[in-house]
């Protein structure tokens, strides 16, 4: 009886010794496939900003039924809509027969890398200079940085007159304030990032 018990516990012994390292290497190899699986998820909070909740007395309430089918949608939908994490134009300027003139001043004493995509290559603008870009056809992206890895602040004037849209680049100290691309969109609509 004895021998049979002792027999058993090798028995086992080994047949963990031999299980464990197989169900680690499984693991190990499926684990990052299980955890990559896009699941629908119902967790989404419902994004509102202060002014959803109080209505303006200038608006009339919406009807039921549109509130209806927009709450049904947020609910079918497993992704969060892209309208709702979109980005308000900083402004929106008018081009002139889809075109704009950009000018771009550096007020820092750094040189700043510049690129408009699909249009030139990339291009450096030297300290305390100023050049114009003449007639970019929107959309226009344009990227930009500063040689030393330091932030930029950019203000943003526009003269309709002359569609002429100045970028001033000057440094700051702020991550918040750092942008580093331009986009101006078919209507006008610009965007700083």
């Amino acid at each position: 009886m004895q021998l049979i018990h002792e027999l058993f516990d090798i028995n086992t012994r080994l047949n963990i010794a031999i299980c464990r390292p197989i169900l680690i290497l499984l693991s190990s190899i499926f684990w990052p496939l299980l955890s990559q699986a896009q699941l629908p998820r119902f967790d989404y909070p419902i994004p509102q900003s202060p002014s959803q909740g109080k209505q303006s007395s200038t608006t009339s309430p919406s009807s039921p039924l549109q509130s209806k089918s927009s709450e049904q949608s947020i609910i079918n939908d497993s992704t969060p809509s892209l309208q709702l994490e979109r980005q308000l134009p900083l402004r929106i300027i008018k081009p002139v027969n889809g075109f704009v003139n950009i000018k771009l001043t550096n007020k820092t004493a750094a040189k700043i890398s510049y690129e408009v995509i699909g249009d030139t290559t990339q291009r450096q603008l030297s300290g305390k200079s100023e050049v114009i870009l003449k007639t970019l056809k929107v959309p226009i992206n344009i990227t930009f940085y500063r040689e030393t890895g330091g932030f930029l602040f950019i203000q943003t004037l526009f003269t309709s007159e002359k569609c002429l849209l100045e970028l001033i680049m000057t440094e700051t100290n702020d991550f918040n304030l750092d942008k580093s691309s331009l986009l101006i969109e078919e209507t006008g609509s610009l965007f700083l990032n």
